[in-house]
């Protein structure tokens, strides 16, 4: 109560301005993103061109609060000048403007994304820092940030579920007509603004009075104590468990078990980030023993991370994703040597290896990007060579059935270089022009998705392919193909070449049926996918597999008549049959044929 009563709206507004005043550029940046956000959501056309420069201007927002802030904690460290401060706000704007022009809301561009605002924000928390000493600051300056994170949170939630509260109360008593969007939009402002100016006004920055505090609140001791460190100790127990499971049965790791061992080792990590101050005090002996044996303890658990991760990359290659896992596992081991062998063991190395990491991840010269592609590129030139498509540097179409499982790896390479690379690096494995041909899909396309689908399509139809789904890989598929009844034309037949008609159904255990065609009997069977039409004098065959094989490879399952209609003749018979419907099932590159509706037009010659 006594700090409700020394709030009021003078000390607010003043408090306020000396935060603008310490972080303006941070303000502006937020300020001028929030903006961008709302008229987005107040646009109502879903043109991506149209609007793509305010998606640019969000992302680069949210790259420059984070970079102005970490340019003020700067400042404050060396206790710049204006005039110095004015220089680095210049040289952050140019940043900006250049990142502007060069970022696109692209998957591999919002990665980068994604990894610079990481490097930003772990370069916050040791950036005044970077001596060997004030280790206590370092852990009091981010123990601040992290509950004032926290309290934010709190604050911006309540007052936006107050104020929505407020307006449906208006809606309902007064009838006011509120449009929807003030629901996003207010939430936006919310977490683009209010959040961000509560922050920063509660962000520490006097380095000396960081280094002789030693309050360490007790929620965050119990909370460490009896839930952290108790959870961390079991999944520690399950993954030698684990451990000692392969190592008896000698069986290679699961993949899965990767991302286990890492976040377990981040959490453990984080516990013993979060009790270094009093690791070593009376009464914590549980403490003081797990932060000595944490890092001894997982030591073996990274040769079983990077045996999980080999096998993975072994038979499938790097992507994206595996080589995150990969960077986060050479850091981990890395993280392991210096805190078991090193005798300073500074807890900032954790923060700062870890934004070296993430920089180098996507902007370094052996980026993710760069060895992904490679990586996919050289696996499906050895499947090529292997299975005998590509001979002198040059593809071959496929000239010989391929099993379905070396169909599905390269359909699952080609579609990946699809959705993520392209196939520049593949473009002189072809005599045709690929890339000619690809920039006219994607003039056509309506859809990344259908840029995507279509170019990978057109890359296996130049192999003398067609996609495969790993999923669909030794599974049963249904089949079914229809004449299309829905348009106008495809139930009119000329009969007047011909002396009978007749309509034959083959389904089931019913897969012969007799017929009178005036005196002159017909039996038509269905056999070994094999369509018989016998007659007294002789017996037509039809082979019922490649045409079902034909089909698979269109698209649809309504068909028109001229792609169901085929003329069979004999030296007394002539019958044209069209298929009304034709259906069945494939497994493991073999197709059983099971039910057929016909039409039958015979004539004598």
């Amino acid at each position: 109560m006594q700090f409700l009563k020394n709030i009021s709206l003078q000390q607010l507004w003043h408090d306020a301005v000396q935060t603008f005043l310490k972080f303006p550029f941070v303000l502006l940046s937020a300020i001028t993103g929030t903006i961008a956000a709302i008229t987005l959501i107040e646009k109502d056309n879903n043109d991506f061109d149209e609007n793509k420069w305010l998606v640019k201007l969000i992302i680069v927002c949210s790259a420059g609060l984070i970079m102005f802030f970490t340019l003020e904690l700067l400042s404050r460290k060396y206790k710049f000048s204006l005039k110095a401060r004015a220089i680095s706000w210049l040289g952050g704007l140019a940043f900006l403007a250049v990142y502007y022009y060069y970022i696109q809301p692209e998957l591999r561009f919002m990665i980068r994304h994604m990894a610079l605002v990481l490097a930003l924000h772990l370069a916050a928390s040791y950036i005044m820092f970077m001596n060997q000493r004030e280790e206590n600051a370092f852990w009091q300056f981010n123990k601040a940030l992290f509950l004032r994170i926290l309290t934010a949170a709190l604050y911006s939630a309540v007052l936006y579920l107050g104020l929505i509260v407020a307006i449906v109360a208006l809606e309902q008593l007064f009838g006011l007509d509120v449009p929807d969007k003030i629901y996003p939009e207010l939430w936006v402002f919310m977490v683009g603004v209010f959040n961000t100016w509560f922050f920063l006004a509660g962000v520490p920055t006097d380095i000396t009075e960081l280094e002789e505090t030693h309050t360490y609140p007790k929620g965050l001791k119990v909370f460490t104590q009896f839930v952290l460190l108790p959870l961390v100790t079991i999944y520690l127990l399950i993954l030698y468990a684990y451990l000692g499971k392969i190592i008896v049965q000698w069986e290679w790791p699961e993949g899965w078990v990767s991302v286990l061992v890492l976040c377990f080792s981040i959490v453990g990590i984080l516990s013993l980030l979060l009790i270094h101050p009093i690791r070593n005090e009376a009464g914590n002996m549980w403490m003081h023993t797990f932060s000595k044996w944490f890092y001894r303890a997982l030591f073996p658990l990274t040769i079983l991370l990077a045996l999980a991760i080999w096998r993975r990359v072994s038979e499938y290659g790097i992507t994206e994703a595996r080589y995150v896992v990969m960077a986060l596992a050479v850091w981990l081991v890395v993280t392991v040597l210096y805190f078991v062998f090193s005798k300073q063991r500074n807890i900032k190395f954790i923060p700062f290896t870890l934004s070296i990491i993430a920089l180098l991840a996507v902007f370094g010269p052996v980026n993710m990007f760069q060895v992904s592609e490679w990586s996919q590129v050289s696996g499906l030139r050895h499947l090529l060579e292997q299975n005998g498509l590509m001979v002198n540097n040059k593809v071959q179409p496929a000239q010989q059935n391929l099993t379905r499982e070396t169909e599905a790896q390269i359909s699952s390479i080609v579609d990946y270089l699809a959705e993520y690379h392209g196939f520049e690096a593949m473009e002189d494995w072809f005599d045709a022009d690929l890339t000619s041909r690809i920039d006219s899909i994607k003039a056509d396309a309506e859809s990344t998705w259908m840029i995507r689908s279509a170019t990978r399509d057109e890359v296996l139809e130049q192999m003398g392919l067609e996609y495969t789904s790993a999923y669909e890989v030794g599974r049963r598929q249904y089949f079914h193909y229809s004449l299309d009844r829905f348009d106008d034309k495809s139930e009119v037949f000329r009969i007047a070449d011909f002396d009978y008609m007749a309509e034959v159904w083959l389904r089931g255990d019913d897969k012969k049926q007799d017929l009178k065609l005036g005196e002159m009997p017909m039996v038509v069977s269905l056999d070994d996918n094999i369509l018989y039409l016998a007659f007294e004098e002789e017996t037509l065959r039809m082979e019922l597999e490649p045409v079902a094989r034909k089909l698979k490879k269109g698209s649809g399952t309504n068909r028109v008549q001229s792609e169901l209609t085929y003329t069979l003749a004999g030296k007394k018979k002539q019958v044209r049959v069209t298929f009304r419907e034709i259906s069945g099932q494939e497994e493991k590159k073999k197709i059983e044929i099971e039910a057929l509706e016909l039409l039958l037009f015979v004539s004598e010659l």
